[in-house]
């Protein structure tokens, strides 16, 4: 009853501004987080280090989940419970955890989320393969140019020497593992509230993290973590809680091509930290793909303007629904006003 009148006094308006917002922290930072994976494990092991990320601030996303919507937020059905925990395992288990374990063996950072540009191709394919979905000759074009600036940012011109084939194709399988999970993140029924969802995926991807890490013999030696370490494992826990967040609340209400447009910026972003903070070269062949993927989000971007009618929401065309068939309300992720 409550629920049903903020839904109805709620501004449409409002989903603008939300959409940005979810878009620029998505864009920014979490191409940050590649640098700071890189930071964390240089004296933090990755998989014990990635677990203890998630299962903070997965923590912390319950407790705010419960003190916004009580104990119905986690009154889930079984399938709900699963295809959270599914997305948990996919997105953060593996598309984050096997590119820690990448970056620890010797994959730099800027790379690292080069080869995670790769996910906007693989979406792409598997939207194709699933046949499913239309996808127009202009959003499949965008997408073929950022997979040309992707090819000339992994050439061996400007991929950086001395990089282990083993921590490259870890990063590829975390990109694979990741795309598979966005794909599937809008047609299998997760937790209705994006809080509650994100927590869960949070909670058991650390709990796989930690399970992992423990049977590879990781442990933390707190003497033997750095302090820029230790800053940067805090940074990621804030981080995660801010990007999956705004990650959840794209895949309900953005289309695929926007959503996957983060696979574009995020190398920029990371990479110019990298050269700012952690002395990574930036070749001419980088610069030039650089350039490609930026013109690679705009035609994306265009084609997705373009793609959907005019009168046709962004909620109409992701219609999550709960188990009585109800279209689900736009979920709001910040303020305690939202109980009232």
């Amino acid at each position: 009853m409550v629920a049903s009148l903020v839904r109805s006094l709620r501004p449409r308006r409002l989903t603008a501004p939300l959409l940005v917002l979810a878009v620029a922290t998505v864009w920014i930072v979490w191409g940050a987080t590649f640098l700071g994976i890189r930071v964390m494990v240089e004296t933090i092991p990755p998989l014990v280090g990635s677990a203890g990320r998630f299962l903070a601030g997965g923590s912390a996303l319950v407790l705010v989940a419960l003190w916004i919507h009580g104990r119905g937020a986690f009154r889930l059905s079984a399938e709900q419970w699963r295809g959270s925990a599914a997305m948990g395992l996919l997105l953060v288990a593996g598309g984050v955890g096997l590119f820690a374990v990448g970056e620890h063996m010797g994959l730099p950072s800027s790379l690292a989320a080069l080869i995670a540009s790769a996910e906007a191709a693989i979406v792409l394919a598997l939207r194709i393969v699933a046949g499913r979905e239309r996808v127009s000759p202009a959003t499949a074009f965008g997408v073929g140019i950022g997979a040309v600036g992707v090819i000339l940012l992994l050439s061996p011109g400007s991929r950086p020497a001395g990089v282990p084939l083993t921590a490259a194709l870890l990063g590829l399988a975390g990109s694979l593992t990741w795309a598979t999970g966005t794909y599937l993140g809008a047609r299998i029924r997760t937790a209705p509230d994006v809080l509650t969802d994100v927590a869960i995926q949070m909670l058991a991807g650390g709990t796989v993290l930690l399970v992992a890490g423990l049977a590879a013999g990781e442990r933390i030696d707190p003497g033997a973590a750095s302090t820029r370490s230790l800053v940067a494992l805090v940074g990621l826990t804030i981080a995660s809680v801010a990007v999956y967040a705004a990650y959840a609340w794209l895949l309900r209400n953005a289309s695929l091509s926007l959503v996957t447009t983060q696979s574009y910026v995020n190398p920029v972003v990371a990479v110019v930290l990298g050269v700012l903070v952690l002395g990574e070269t930036v070749g001419l062949m980088t610069g030039i793909g650089m350039g490609i993927t930026l013109v690679a989000v705009v035609l994306v971007l265009r084609a997705d303007r373009h793609d959907r009618p005019p009168t046709q929401s962004v909620e109409s065309e992701r219609p999550d629904r709960d188990a009585a068939g109800t279209t689900l309300e736009l979920p709001v992720v910040a303020g305690p006003a939202r109980t009232a």
